[in-house]
């Protein structure tokens, strides 16, 4: 096991991101042309909805957007921020706009380079192009965001070693000391371990999410993950003292879990409630955030929100957004749930002609029906407009 470096401490770290994020919006304000501010702010705000699970970040973040578009319209930065923020947000399809219009106002082409790098990743797009270039980068500077961003694209891919590799030399080379990179690196190498090998492996798991939480013990997500592997070993005292102290989060899974818990300590009524909040945030979401909670919302639908019709909706909805492999798995899932077989064959089909090369694939849940969804790739498909499939 590697060494871990050692970081700014995670409290202070905190009190420090809160104070900037003041300042910042406090400038802006006042002078919305500061386009080194507005990135700054872009920043801190996606800390306080990946790190703090502050869903109202994202709020924040279009309204900084809509400011900054009507304040400089003409400026190349301003299209490039615009797009930064709609990925944040999933609306791929816009950010796809404003980068165009950036890269057409001549913003910085290393920075349009990397954001359409983000996109593409995230919408499953030319993945073997984006490897290229992520490796490329790596290799001309081999820092933890370059690194962490190639090692989630390998684990994407099913190529989980190199993955495992790149998320701990980003570890080693990392000479910044934020506590922030620093857990969101160990935070990978748990999701790689817990939720992406087959089969999983609990206890390194559980070890990354714990270094996470060293680093950043307000890390909601963290706080969430590791929960979850102690319910599923039936560790219930540990798994609450992870929850209480984030109890009023408004990320919807941090309620969820609870209810999972209080439901399987017996404990009725008190999983009520919290069942009953998950699902009232849930909608409060997908009311302002549709498409940037779409893929979590089917997760509670199909399982305790039992409403297997709205989490197809939500999955095909995730799907002509993104469509990737995993986008293809919980359509699938939500299809057979609903008792939409053709339909669930069919996308299965699409997903074994588009993503069956991948090594990943092999892993999937759609593997075991790869012989009759290949049969049904060239069946005649519903018509709706999630099945817009690209070649990548």
């Amino acid at each position: 096991m590697i060494a871990l470096p050692a970081a700014t401490d995670g409290a202070l770290a905190l009190l420090n991101h809160e104070s900037i994020l003041d300042r910042c919006w406090q400038t802006i304000e006042r002078y919305p042309e500061r386009m080194g501010i507005a990135a700054q702010l872009i920043d801190e705000e996606y800390r306080r909805s990946h790190f703090l699970g502050d869903a109202g970040a994202l709020e924040r973040l279009l309204v900084l957007s809509d400011t900054l578009l009507q304040q400089s319209a003409r400026s190349g930065e301003t299209y490039l921020l615009a797009a930064q923020i709609a990925s944040l947000v999933h609306k791929f399809a816009d950010a796809k706009l404003y980068l165009v219009q950036a890269n057409d106002l001549a913003a910085d082409a290393q920075s349009v380079l990397r954001q359409q790098l983000s996109i593409d990743h995230a919408t499953g797009h030319n993945w073997q192009g984006v490897l290229e270039t992520r490796l490329r980068l790596s290799e001309q500077s081999p820092s933890l965001q370059n690194l962490v961003a190639l090692g989630a694209l390998y684990a994407e891919m099913g190529l989980y070693q190199e993955a495992e590799n790149s998320y701990l030399n980003a570890i080693v080379q990392d000479r910044e000391h934020s506590p922030f990179s620093l857990a969101w690196a160990c935070f990978q190498l748990g999701v790689l371990f817990g939720e992406t090998l087959t089969p999983a492996d609990p206890k390194a798991a559980q070890y990354w999410y714990e270094k996470a939480m060293a680093y950043l013990p307000a890390y909601t997500h963290a706080r969430v993950h590791l929960a979850e592997l102690h319910l599923d070993a039936r560790q219930f005292d540990s798994a609450l003292k992870l929850l209480q102290p984030i109890q009023d989060s408004a990320d919807p899974e941090v309620s969820w879990r609870l209810a999972q818990l209080y439901e399987k300590t017996g404990q009725t009524r008190e999983a009520r409630h919290h069942l009953a909040r998950t699902q009232h945030i849930f909608e409060q979401l997908l009311t302002h955030h549709e498409l940037a909670f779409a893929d979590h919302a089917v997760d509670f639908y199909l399982e305790e929100g039992d409403d297997p019709d709205k989490a197809l909706q939500l999955a095909l909805l995730n799907l002509d957004n993104r469509a990737t492999l995993r986008a293809f798995e919980l359509s699938v899932e939500a299809a057979q749930a609903a008792s939409q077989n053709l339909m669930a064959q069919a996308l299965a089909g699409r997903a074994a002609v588009q993503w069956g090369h991948l090594p990943a694939f092999e892993h999937s849940t759609l593997k075991a029906s790869r012989h009759s969804a290949l049969n049904a790739a060239v069946a005649p498909i519903p018509h709706t407009s999630a099945f817009n499939f690209s070649n990548t």
